[in-house]
């Protein structure tokens, strides 16, 4: 549930709480990324009007289906959230990385996207923290689904930045 600048999130998140965002846009940010939590993960899908079939990558996701199904990846989850306020992102986490403003890691702010290795493998939307733990919601691999999981910053890629998009 929104209201104003604060997301009480919803069960479907795995965890209970209310977070407090920046400003408006990055509340329309983030209450867009988590609208499709338990949406299936499919390499290659997602756009500005939301999730679309995903594409053949002649491995994992393959032997997922992941181009036969609907879902986001990780920089499309992040293209239709961010398109929400008008932002359009390119569509693949490596050019994402170069998009809006850089930060380091301990300048995160909720709404702000979070990278995992130069040039990006994965892209990931920090939601903030709640009692002291870091939360992000993302679309982590084929045969998962968009969730809201705990930043993995001591993960080896984690390039201990940030980047601003809004």
């Amino acid at each position: 549930m929104v209201s104003g600048t604060t997301i009480t999130l919803p069960a479907e998140a795995g965890i209970l709480g209310t977070l407090t965002m920046p400003n408006e846009r990055v509340t329309t940010v983030v209450a867009s990324a988590l609208s499709y939590l338990g949406t299936r993960y499919s390499w290659g899908g997602g756009n500005a009007a939301g999730p679309t079939v995903g594409i053949r990558d002649g491995g994992v996701a393959d032997a997922h289906g992941d181009f036969e199904n609907v879902g986001f990846d990780c920089s499309g989850l992040m293209v239709y959230a961010f398109a929400q306020i008008g932002v359009t992102l390119p569509r693949v986490s490596q050019d994402q990385q170069q998009f809006g403003r850089s930060l380091p890691w301990e300048q995160a702010q909720p709404g702000d996207m979070l990278f995992w290795g130069r040039p990006a493998t994965h892209v990931a939307l920090y939601l903030g923290t709640l009692n002291g733990v870091h939360y992000m919601v993302e679309a982590p691999q084929s045969g998962d689904v968009v969730k809201v999981s705990l930043v993995r910053t001591r993960v080896a890629g984690f390039d201990s930045s940030v980047v601003r998009a809004w």
